[in-house]
């Protein structure tokens, strides 16, 4: 089976995760999804800055997460 990293941009304050967004990636097992997604999402988080509404006193206020799941696609074969 093959696995898709999906990432949730949430807020702490509100416990809501109104957006998400498949990453271009697949994995071969939940176990290098995982390995692979922790990364994914720090590197998402690090990048929120370059857009002018996540600038760091929005993501302070808002204490806006990164949070990722492995969703399986397809079935084993």
């Amino acid at each position: 089976m093959k696995y898709l990293i999906v990432l949730y941009m949430c807020s702490m304050t509100t416990g809501q995760c109104p957006s998400n967004q498949i990453a271009p990636y697949q994995f071969n097992s939940h176990y290098d999804c995982v390995l692979n997604g922790y990364g994914v999402a720090q590197q998402t988080f690090k990048n929120l800055q370059a857009y002018e509404e996540y600038q760091k006193d929005v993501i302070e206020k808002d204490k806006l997460v990164i949070k990722f799941e492995c969703r399986p696609i397809g079935e084993k074969t």
